[in-house]
């Protein structure tokens, strides 16, 4: 099987993501479902994204087994799996350092629905992950159960923001708004000591609008 196009797809969204100053020099990390329902494409370890070609680009099973590309897979890898065994609907996932994802995991802070965007992703944006460390089995399984059947984004605490999508385009437009919601979030909590939320009442009239096809 070809995996060019994969490839070519992780490293464009990973530079995106630098672009936008989601990720900065080597942290962060992307995989994506190849057309193989067992297979999908990782970003390298500690490889600068600006120097990625596709030869590099891991090709990994489900069982983490590594079965083309020339660097070794991101040390994220077992979260990635664990999240993609336990949602099938889940085509890509995108875990950045972003900045004000992180700083409100720090703060201990769930990110609630403070702005319209967020409302693609109700009933909780991003829920807060405890601590747990970083390429261990139990920050995989930690992630699963906070995702939950349905979920699109997490904060990890100390850590930074986990975002998934059917596609990288849905992954990577889900790590966007969460992060502009955690920038905003952060700046009222800063400025007024307090992050109120979209009432339910009107969160309840926006999902109706939502429903309805209708765009907010």
């Amino acid at each position: 099987m070809d995996f060019q196009k994969i490839r070519e797809q992780v490293i464009e969204a990973s530079l995106d993501l630098q672009r936008k100053q989601l990720i900065r020099g080597t942290s962060g990390n992307i995989t994506i479902r190849t057309g193989d329902p067992d297979l999908i494409a990782i970003t390298p370890t500690s490889i600068p994204y600006e120097k990625l070609t596709p030869d590099m680009i891991p090709i990994v099973d489900l069982k983490g087994r590594q079965v083309e590309g020339s660097c070794k897979p991101s040390s994220e890898l077992p979260m990635h799996l664990a999240i993609l065994k336990a949602r099938p609907d889940v085509g890509a996932v995108v875990h950045t350092h972003s900045r004000f994802a992180t700083v409100l995991s720090i703060l201990g802070i769930d990110l609630p629905i403070v702005t319209i965007p967020l409302m693609l992703y109700a009933p909780s944006p991003a829920p807060l992950v405890p601590f747990k460390l970083p390429g261990s089995a139990e920050l995989g399984e930690a992630a699963v159960r906070y995702l939950g059947e349905n979920g699109t984004g997490l904060l990890l605490e100390h850590h930074g923001l986990v975002a998934v999508g059917a596609d990288i385009d849905k992954a990577m437009t889900a790590a966007e708004y969460i992060e502009e919601g955690a920038e905003i979030a952060y700046y009222c909590q800063l400025a007024a000591g307090k992050i109120d939320a979209i009432p339910d009442d009107k969160v309840e009239e926006l999902r109706r609008i939502l429903e309805s096809g209708r765009a907010l």
